[in-house]
């Protein structure tokens, strides 16, 4: 198959379910999507050391556990804006909301995404529709031929 064709066959459908799935949070938080960007954003960069290790995450996974605040390392606000390509001054001041939200948490080294405070039940049922919006995105890559 040609390698264009593929790419875009990819770049189409992980659109549609990034669209999907910003829609989901959306809905279900009632935030801005700017917002729900840069929170899991942070959430993501607090846990990505761990990623790289599955025998280190799945000790909490295997327990349906959060991972430990003190497990998590912070991220600066600049890293942040320079990941997501969002101006600084837009990103410093949806931070200040987010920290006055409860919803992230400043400390030294930078920011800490505070899932504790978040709703265990609307948590459960987003990770559940995610889980599904991302099935979906592997049978239909898989539908168009592209190998996952």
């Amino acid at each position: 198959m040609d390698e264009t064709v593929e790419i875009r066959k990819i770049a189409r459908l992980t659109a549609e379910y990034m669209i999907s799935m910003v829609g989901l949070l959306t809905q279900s938080t009632g935030m801005d999507p700017t917002d729900i960007l840069i929170l899991n954003a942070v959430a993501a960069a607090n846990v990505a050391h761990l990623l790289e290790d599955p025998e280190k995450v799945g000790v909490y996974w295997s327990k349906g556990m959060t991972i430990p605040f003190e497990a998590r390392r912070p991220i600066t606000s600049l890293a942040i804006s320079e990941s997501l390509g969002l101006p600084r001054e837009t990103c410093r001041r949806r931070i200040k909301g987010l920290v006055a939200a409860g919803l992230l948490e400043r400390m030294p080294g930078g920011l800490m995404a505070v899932q504790e405070r978040a709703d265990p039940v609307l948590m459960a049922t987003t990770y559940a529709a995610n889980a599904q919006l991302f099935r979906k995105l592997v049978r239909k890559l898989r539908k168009h031929g592209v190998e996952v």
